[in-house]
């Protein structure tokens, strides 16, 4: 009985890394009340994780795929890299391409909190423009297309560097969010940023919601799944979180936790192929 578990089981193993291999684009549509006619049908191409330690084993057919999709603004979602400023290196050319063909947004990832201001240095000298607790009404839209629009677009820095700091800092950037408009696509690296923007909206502002699509990464979905099981353990959320992968919704708040491209230090995903999105506004 024994061998019989054991052989399974690592049968399951392989059969779950094998799985895993192909990227995937996860395309996904999104509804929003009241939504600015000028964004109705804008794409927006989410990116998390790459993680870039191993880009020649994990995932390096990656760009191909992406670049050839049809969207209005890009986002990145915080770590791009694991632990050397580095390994930002071989994405470059693509990134380049990539802001080149319509405006991207990065954040940082816990990962990168060390490496921050290298990262805004050589991300922004390519195009990219870098949202630190900042945010802005940016002109979005594919350079091959007449169609353009005004979004507002805000970045959190990494929770951890947000509750180390007391969450100094970010109540002046959500007031300024309630005040210029309804609707705002926020960017995070960790999907908890959800509950701080559920909690403003109900609790210190009455009356001064706002409607937002929230863009995180941080669990890849557990990166270890089991067949038809939920994300079973996430980083800062311990075993079944609150927040795994996935759609998300709290009023007008809609959040969307990607399952990201890479690995960490286990480099392996099961059962759990590496992914992007691509969410169209409506």
């Amino acid at each position: 009985m024994l061998k019989v578990v054991g052989l399974f089981g690592v049968g399951l193993a392989v059969m779950g890394c094998a799985f895993s291999l192909p990227f995937r684009v996860r395309f996904e549509r999104v509804a929003f009340g009241g939504l600015p006619s000028c964004l109705r049908g804008m794409k927006i191409l989410h990116i998390t994780d790459l993680h870039g330690r191993r880009p020649d084993r994990m995932h390096r057919d990656i760009w191909p795929n992406l670049l050839d999709l049809d969207f209005d603004m890009a986002v990145l979602t915080g770590d791009v890299i694991l632990d050397d400023v580095r390994q930002l290196r071989p994405y470059m050319d693509s990134l380049k391409f990539l802001a080149e063909k319509a405006p991207v947004f990065y954040v940082e990832g816990n990962h990168e909190q060390g490496y921050h201001v290298e990262m805004a240095r050589i991300l922004e000298s390519i195009g990219v423009t870098v949202l630190y607790n900042r945010r802005g009404n940016f002109a979005v839209g594919n350079a091959g297309r007449a169609r353009s629009a005004m979004v507002s677009v805000a970045g959190f820095r990494d929770y951890d560097h947000l509750l180390e700091h007391d969450f100094d800092g970010v109540r002046p950037m959500l007031d300024d969010m309630a005040k210029s408009g309804k609707f705002h696509i926020v960017l995070s690296h960790q999907p908890q940023i959800f509950d701080l923007l559920g909690n403003y909206v109900r609790k210190y502002k009455p009356g001064r919601s706002f409607s937002a699509l929230v863009l995180a990464g941080h669990t890849h979905g557990g990166q270890v799944r089991l067949p038809f099981m939920p994300t079973l353990y996430a980083p800062g959320q311990g075993v079944l979180p609150k927040y795994g992968d996935g759609w998300y919704y709290n009023g007008g708040l809609k959040l969307f936790v990607s399952r990201g491209v890479g690995a960490t230090h286990f480099p392996l995903r099961v059962f759990n192929p590496p992914e992007a999105a691509l969410i169209e506004l409506e």
